[in-house]
């Protein structure tokens, strides 16, 4: 049960940040995500890409800089 206390609260945290990123551009979400320190507002930016219709080759790509 402690678990998963953990995984909602983690879970609750990236869905917080992912609404409040989700109208930025996909340029503005990989300059957030390369500057970013915080675990969970990558994983955000992943899940927004993720919604766009983003592979995960093409994430990878477009974070890495090579799209």
């Amino acid at each position: 049960m402690f678990n998963l206390n953990i995984f909602n609260k983690i879970s609750s945290e990236v869905l917080t940040i992912k609404n409040d990123l989700e109208l930025n551009s996909e340029n503005q979400l990989i300059i957030k995500y390369k500057t970013s320190t915080s675990e969970d507002y990558k994983k955000a930016i992943i899940l927004i890409f993720k919604e766009r219709g983003y592979t995960r080759l093409e994430i990878g790509q477009l974070l890495e800089g090579q799209l």
